[in-house]
């Protein structure tokens, strides 16, 4: 208790430095907190999609070149197939353009092929009754703080900027697609053949879930088999293996926020190293007066570490709070669009909060370890 107490009255000794190193480190804790999130937010995307009994359907040329919806109607009589519904991703922007939301048309199967939105009973119906019913993810809900019965306006990013207005039945209860607005299919199609576009009936994919895990390899196969050879031969993917894919095409990101990480990391040690430094260039007569009063080189060492980690772990406990009110519920994830969302986790935050004290501790290492070998009467002749 006696040594505690020391050390929260050196931190007071020069407030404004102790507070100014602590700020420091906490911002780095938070920037590295959240870059490393980004790889393992990707990671829970395509973990949580592998226990889905969905396929994925896209056009085997060009995934982004389109696939009939009418194709549902052969799948859905295919043996192991439980549901099927056309996708269509319209891109939009809600008040302006930098208001960039995935916006997704979907047929009236989406309650069947997708159980965990929780689109059963009253958002059935709903569904079923509204045509401009749509339903936004959580973090979408959230960040434009939209409610159940409000009417919203989108404006496609096509060359058309084809306007649709919705009415906000609920929130989608999906933790995979938590960005993700989903309105009807028809209704896009109607407005679409309004303005004079043709009429391809050509979805983005089809998704189909499958009754069971011995269903899903016979019915890879019978999907592509079926449509071989067809104007639009399709290739059948599991969800998790056609998010990874996705992911994948975004490049090295793990490697380039990993990079980025250690640089946050290099730059908090070398600003900690320089005010340890400070810290104890002014206190070394000090020491040198506390190893005369027979303070052991231990008990000087422990009091000077302690001030170290008590910064870094203000600082690291400012930084993990902050980013657990940020992010712990998740936010958007703009480099996939609307496939899942940058979380932080209180294990995640745990790991940064631990590590910015080991930081702030390591920095510290060569200017004690300078003080405390010094004898008391070369610490007296230092210049201060």
């Amino acid at each position: 208790m006696y040594l505690l107490k020391m050390i929260e009255r050196n931190l007071r000794r020069n407030l404004r430095r102790t507070v100014l190193t602590a700020l420091t480190v906490a911002l780095a804790t938070f920037i590295y907190l959240v870059l490393a999130s980004v790889p393992a937010s990707m990671d829970r995307i395509v973990k949580d999609a592998s226990s889905t009994l969905r396929l994925i359907v896209v056009n085997r040329s060009l995934p982004f070149y389109g696939i009939p919806g009418r194709y549902c109607d052969q799948v859905r009589e295919m043996p192991g197939c439980a549901a099927c519904v056309a996708i269509t991703g319209w891109p939009a922007t809600y008040r302006d353009v930098s208001d960039q939301i995935l916006a997704v048309a979907e047929g009236q199967q989406i309650v069947d092929v997708f159980p965990d939105y929780d689109l059963s009973g009253e958002a059935r119906r709903a569904w079923d009754r509204q045509r401009r019913g749509a339903f936004a993810g959580r973090v979408l809900m959230a960040r434009y703080g939209w409610h159940t019965g409000d009417q919203v306006t989108l404006r496609g990013v096509d060359r058309d900027h084809l306007a649709l207005s919705f009415v906000i039945l609920g929130e989608m209860h999906s933790a995979r697609y938590p960005n993700v607005f989903a309105f009807r299919r028809d209704y896009l199609e109607e407005a679409r053949k309004a303005i004079g576009h043709p009429d391809p009936d050509l979805a983005w994919n089809l998704v189909v879930r499958v009754h069971g895990v011995e269903n899903v390899d016979a019915l890879i196969r019978e999907i592509d088999d079926n449509f071989r050879n067809s104007d639009y031969e399709t290739r059948t993917l599991t969800e998790s293996d056609a998010l990874a894919g996705g992911l994948s095409a975004l490049g090295d990101i793990r490697g380039i926020v990993l990079a980025l990480c250690a640089i946050v990391i290099l730059t908090v040690l070398i600003i900690a190293a320089n005010s340890t430094a400070m810290m104890v260039r002014e206190r070394i007569n000090e020491v040198a007066v506390m190893r005369s009063l027979g303070f052991s080189r231990g008990a000087i060492a422990a009091m000077l570490f302690g001030e170290c980690g008590a910064i870094g772990l203000a600082g690291g406990t400012l930084a993990a709070a902050a980013a657990l009110w940020i992010f712990g519920t998740g936010a958007s994830l703009s480099i996939v669009g609307g496939i899942g969302a940058l979380w932080v986790t209180p294990a995640g935050a745990a790991k940064a909060l631990g590590l910015a004290i080991a930081i702030c501790i390591l920095s510290g290492v060569a200017p004690i370890w300078t003080a405390v070998r010094l004898s008391p009467t070369e610490a007296l002749r230092k210049v201060v």
